[in-house]
């Protein structure tokens, strides 16, 4: 059996429109705990605290430095990690597009998740709303869904109607067109969900970003799994939803991921446990890459470029795996696929029937 260990950064609840916290990052590690402190100790000689945190190493001078022998050991345990980051913002368009858009395109026979087709959708709209509508109009349609979605309820989402309907009516093609569609789109989900303040948990990321670490290990590695988390992460609140995604039960097969990538179910995870981070040097590890991380996607994204990470990047930071949600110069270029069969949301609903079979859903 394999141990993932797993540590964040940036976790804000369901605050995604936090401008002090722009990312969420998690490491993950097969690296054990001996390991793991050897790295630590060879690294960071001179720092003194209980435990290994990035916020205490990033403070000080003398222990940044360290952060240049880490990056120049990257590449050589680089198969063993693994960084998952959301940019939460443009998550916040991501998932506006998912639950006002993607069941009208589904209704009309597309297949909006098909062969990764989503994902280079989203880039174009980043894209093309950053170029075409700019920095003020894509930051304030994020808060807008922002706002609805921490507190759905009749007066936020019109609000958020009037904001897409006015954009639609002020701009050009191609934004008057996209927030043409979002506008009906929003009428429709209000008709549709007459009682909006029981649409909850449209927000939550953690989970998501934790099952996505480790269907990563699976599409890589082909046995048993166990995982080790901070028991400060409060991922497992939704433990039903984690244990019914886990489970063997499932129909065995390949489930289609939302990048176009597929992975085998079930995902063989076999325990979970959490432990006190000053406990394990494997985790605190996780927590020094997962910081790690953060810094260098905000410097990617511009909104913080730092030399100092930069350099890092350079040293051997850059080597590290990543995925998550995040803008990419991949576009959508071709026209949507049909549907001609389950998609991916079918999939996931699929896996989840037992838990709403459970909630009486």
């Amino acid at each position: 059996m394999t141990t993932i260990y797993i540590d964040e950064s940036g976790y804000t609840g369901d605050d995604l429109y936090n401008p002090d916290q722009p990312f969420f990052t998690i490491a993950s590690s097969l690296i054990d705990d001996e390991e793991a402190a050897a790295i630590l100790r060879r690294c960071f000689p001179r720092y003194q605290g209980a435990e290994f945190k990035f916020g205490n190493i990033w403070k000080r001078d003398t222990h940044r430095n360290g952060l240049r022998s880490l990056s120049g050991e990257i590449p050589a345990i680089a198969d063993r990690l693994f960084l998952y980051i959301i940019d939460k913002r443009f998550s916040l368009i991501v998932k506006m597009f998912d639950y006002l858009l993607e069941p009208i395109f589904t209704a009309g026979g597309y297949d909006y998740y098909g062969n990764g087709y989503a994902r280079r959708y989203m880039n174009t709209i980043h894209r093309d709303l950053r170029r075409f509508g700019g920095e003020s109009l894509y930051d304030e349609t994020a808060s807008r869904w922002d706002a609805f979605a921490r507190a759905p309820k009749r007066d936020t989402m019109n609000a958020l109607r009037t904001h897409l309907t006015q954009t639609a009516n002020s701009t050009k093609h191609p934004i008057s067109t996209v927030f043409t569609m979002l506008a009906e789109a929003a009428r429709t989900f209000e008709i549709s969900n007459p009682d909006l303040e029981t649409f909850k948990d449209s927000s939550e990321i953690q989970l998501t970003a934790v099952v996505s670490t480790v269907v990563h290990w699976r599409q890589q590695r082909p046995e048993d799994f166990h995982v080790v988390h901070d028991e400060s992460s409060n991922f497992l609140r939704q433990r039903d939803v984690w244990e019914t995604i886990l489970r063997d039960e499932c129909e065995p097969g390949p489930v289609i991921m939302g990048d176009g990538t597929s992975v085998e179910f079930p995902l063989r995870v076999r325990s979970t446990t959490a432990v006190r981070s000053h406990d394990s040097a494997a985790v605190q590890l996780c927590d020094v890459i997962a910081g790690l991380g953060a810094k260098a996607a905000l410097s990617f994204d511009e909104r913080g470029k730092d030399p100092f990470v930069m350099e890092l990047i350079q040293l051997g930071a850059g080597e590290l795996t990543h995925n998550g949600v995040r803008p990419h110069q991949d576009y959508a270029d071709e026209p949507m696929p049909r549907r001609t069969g389950p998609d991916m949301l079918d999939q996931m609903v699929s896996l989840l029937e037992p838990l709403h079979r459970r909630r009486g859903n």
